[in-house]
């Protein structure tokens, strides 16, 4: 499932990434075309992730839902900042997998962006979608930031713990 290009730039406008930089499964290139020099892997076209192991500062993209689990723990071998586009409930499925995230960091941010029926053309799927910042060593409470819905331009931000704190809004260019 390929991601729609404004929720790509929405999504590296919000990070926005620096440094050296991987799109481990480029597909389309949605994301690895708005990000200057950065280096793509792509089964397809013969780069397969799993044998990538040069460090980079960032990955970003939208990797196969399948295996999640698998990408995001060879992610933490390359990268200290990781943004991954994926159903919401994701990283929570399993408390192994949560406790393996937590020993390597955290999970900074949660922008959560819609459903997948407002997200991907012909995916009847109500589940939310998020993009995660996972960042090596954090260990702050999530930010749950509520991206544009129905063409609206503003979102909010939370910082969950006890109660709401710090709302703010954050105007999108969608």
């Amino acid at each position: 499932m390929y991601t729609p290009e404004p929720i790509a730039k929405a999504i590296i406008k919000h990070f926005a990434p620096s440094g050296a930089i991987l799109d481990p499964c480029r597909g389309n290139g949605v994301f690895y075309k708005h990000l200057p020099n950065a280096e793509w892997c792509e089964i397809q076209d013969g780069r397969d992730f799993f044998l990538w192991s040069k460090r980079v500062d960032w990955i970003i993209s939208n990797p196969p839902f399948s295996l999640v689990q698998q990408w995001l723990l060879h992610s933490f071998e390359i990268a200290d900042n990781i943004v991954y586009l994926l159903p919401s409930n994701k990283p929570f499925n399993s408390d192994r997998f949560m406790r393996k995230i937590y020993e390597w960091g955290g999970i900074k941010t949660m922008f959560q962006l819609g459903s997948g029926r407002d997200i991907f053309d012909n995916y009847n799927v109500g589940f939310g979608f998020a993009a995660f910042y996972f960042l090596k060593d954090y260990s702050g409470p999530i930010n749950i930031v509520f991206g544009a819905q129905n063409n609206k331009k503003i979102c909010h931000t939370y910082t969950q713990q006890q109660q709401v704190e710090n709302l703010q809004q954050i105007e999108l260019d969608l």
